[in-house]
């Protein structure tokens, strides 16, 4: 598409393609290791990037390390999440347009990330590749950022690293825009594709079953607990637990608490909890 052929609106816009990198794929006892931006416009090459690994202050599992290749010594000295999130804010701006590839699985993790440190989320519009490409491409075999980008000659391999792949999203997207309708305004985006915003990520809350209703009451009352955990592949330990919130995947509970062993937010498993007992 060239110059004359992008509707005065769209080159106006800066957008900001995103996207992160994490020590699991659940966002609310997850956290994240690596985030990175690209911002740009249209009508003009040159782009500014924003990246930086983050201190998740817990364990990287080894199988995730063995995707983006981050290591627990990488991040040992980066700087903690609420540092980062804060620059990536004032770096997206206000009024740039967001843009990650399934971005819903992007947005939970600096949503909720937010949230936890409460911090604002901005009101961006964020746009999906994953749904440009599905609407304006429907017959690929598959809508992954590896498949898209082998398939129109962007890049061989996703080296699964936050910067490397924002880059890869600002083609595609660029490599998109020969199909989009006319954009004239920002309503637009929202009629002819899905949008999203930070609010849009969904934090799963739960209680605990009515068994623990003792434990339900002190994440209330913000009372410690001590427990004992049988976490995999280690003894049982004592531990006396600040537990903030309660999260549910499929049939397991999982607690968001302050430990103060760790001295750092953890999340246990309610199953690997073998016993436990209010503290006033």
């Amino acid at each position: 598409m060239t110059q004359e052929q992008i509707s005065e609106y769209l080159q106006q816009q800066t957008f900001v393609a995103f996207d992160t990198e994490t020590t699991g794929m659940w966002a609310p006892i997850n956290q994240l290791v690596e985030i990175a931006a690209v911002k740009f416009k249209l009508v003009d090459s040159q782009k500014e990037e924003f990246q930086s690994l983050v201190n998740p202050e817990r364990e990287i599992p080894q199988d995730v390390i063995e995707i983006h290749g981050i290591t627990n010594e990488m991040v040992k000295n980066a700087p903690t999440l609420k540092s980062i999130l804060t620059q990536f804010r004032d770096f997206c701006g206000n009024d740039s347009i967001l843009i990650a590839h399934n971005a819903p699985f992007d947005i939970s993790f600096i949503g909720n990330s937010l949230n936890r440190l409460g911090l604002k989320g901005g009101k961006n519009l964020i746009l999906d590749t994953v749904d440009i490409y599905r609407r304006f491409f429907p017959d690929l075999r598959s809508y992954s950022l590896q498949n898209l980008i082998k398939h129109f000659h962007i890049a061989q391999e996703q080296q699964h690293r936050a910067l490397s792949d924002a880059l890869m999203v600002v083609l595609l997207f660029q490599k998109a825009l020969t199909k989009f309708p006319p954009i004239n305004c920002r309503d637009d985006f929202k009629k002819f594709m899905i949008t999203y915003t930070m609010s849009h990520w969904k934090q799963n809350l739960s209680k605990l079953p009515e068994s623990y209703a003792d434990f339900n009451e002190a994440i209330e009352k913000k009372l410690k607990v001590e427990i004992d955990y049988d976490p995999p592949q280690k003894a049982s330990q004592k531990r006396i637990i600040h537990p903030q919130q309660v999260y549910k995947l499929g049939s397991i509970y999982y607690i968001s608490s302050y430990c103060e062993l760790a001295q750092a937010e953890r999340v246990f498993r309610l199953d690997r909890i073998l016993k436990y007992k209010v503290l006033n």
